[in-house]
């Protein structure tokens, strides 16, 4: 039987999601053990950061919790708290699993909008979610992927294995290469093209898409590695 990838974003009265509209450029990353509540707020405006402090004690406050653990790594802040059921409003977590889904964490919160994704199990679970989230919120498919193999193939990965040793200029050299076709069968675009509609010169372009695909490449070796001994 196969089970699904989803992913989807919502609006709900939530005190995280009410601090995610306040601050609409910072991005959110909440994981919950139902023990302790992890936070992270990245926030490239270091302008911001006092107001952004200054409205996680008041947060804190409102969920009548204190933060057992505040680690400052610029641009992001990371705080650890006890586990606050929010039981005065819709718990998007308990709904998941109500459904007899698997939610992947974090859950993200950014511009006002929180984001999901979550493992189904059948189309029906799908359908009973979705119907009973748009009872009390504003939901909004993103992504659907259907995964025929185990679930253990498909999520050992995580972005910052992934992408983490990016730098900005790799990542904007990969984008280009990307959206311009370059990756695509047969290939509609060569390196020089691209580098000269973006005013860059060719052996910097190069330069840096070399390098954002051997430090990808490098990443996903060990996992090509996992994936090959286990089949």
């Amino acid at each position: 039987m196969p089970t699904y990838e989803i992913g989807f974003k919502l609006q709900h009265e939530c005190p995280y999601n009410d601090l995610s509209n306040r601050f609409p450029s910072v991005v959110i990353s909440h994981w919950t053990d139902r023990k302790n509540d992890v936070l992270e707020f990245t926030c490239d405006d270091q302008s911001m950061l006092p107001y952004l402090q200054d409205a996680i004690r008041e947060l804190t406050r409102k969920l009548g919790v204190r933060i057992s653990r505040n680690i400052a790594m610029k641009p992001t802040q990371q705080i650890v708290m006890p586990y606050r059921s929010l039981n005065d409003y819709k718990f998007i977590c308990t709904i998941i699993e109500r459904n007899h889904c698997l939610q992947l964490l974090p859950c993200i919160y950014k511009g006002g909008w929180e984001w999901y994704r979550i493992i189904a199990f059948s189309e029906a679970d799908i359908r009973n979610l979705f119907r009973e989230l748009e009872k009390f919120c504003k939901v909004q498919a993103i992504s659907r992927k259907r995964i025929d193999s185990a679930v253990r193939n498909s999520f050992l990965i995580s972005m910052t294995d992934l992408l983490g040793r990016l730098t900005e200029k790799q990542i904007r050299a990969l984008m280009l290469a990307i959206e311009n076709g370059y990756y695509r069968i047969p290939k509609r675009i060569t390196t020089v093209q691209i580098a000269n509609k973006s005013g860059m010169a060719r052996t910097t372009f190069e330069e840096h898409l070399r390098k954002a695909e051997s430090k990808i490449l490098g990443s996903v070796r060990p996992y090509l590695e996992l994936r090959s001994r286990t089949h």
